[in-house]
């Protein structure tokens, strides 16, 4: 009767250990969730334009190409991301990120630099 209770015991715990992920390995299931995070962070780019407008969490470009972008600050460090005008020229550090996969992009400011203040003159 004991030898029938350790053998039991001894196949109970082959079975559970058997099941459990080995240390270092992730389910396929936590893969899948990094590769969708990293899947959507592209490398950071540059691009320069002028201010046209300012709002609470984005600010929209108009670019030396005359296209129309709008950039979001959102959870980004305000020390980084502000101090410009509307009518300033700034350089601006962003990443792409994908809302939605193969339907919308955020571009998301990392740093803004003032490479030139609007010139405003008092008439």
């Amino acid at each position: 009767m004991n030898k029938s209770i350790v053998s039991l015991a001894v196949l109970a715990i082959v079975y559970f250990s058997s099941c459990q992920p080995k240390s270092g390995q992730t389910s396929n299931n936590e893969d899948q969730v990094i590769d969708s995070i990293t899947a959507h962070i592209e490398d950071e780019k540059v691009i320069t334009g002028v201010v046209k407008d300012v709002s609470m969490n984005n600010f929209m470009l108009i670019t030396e190409k005359e296209d129309t972008i709008f950039i979001s600050t959102m959870d980004q460090e305000p020390n980084e991301v502000s101090g410009f005008e509307l009518g300033d020229t700034v350089k601006v550090n962003f990443i792409e990120e994908e809302e939605e996969p193969g339907l919308n992009t955020i571009i998301t400011a990392k740093k803004v630099v003032i490479v030139g203040k609007e010139n405003k003159t008092g008439n």
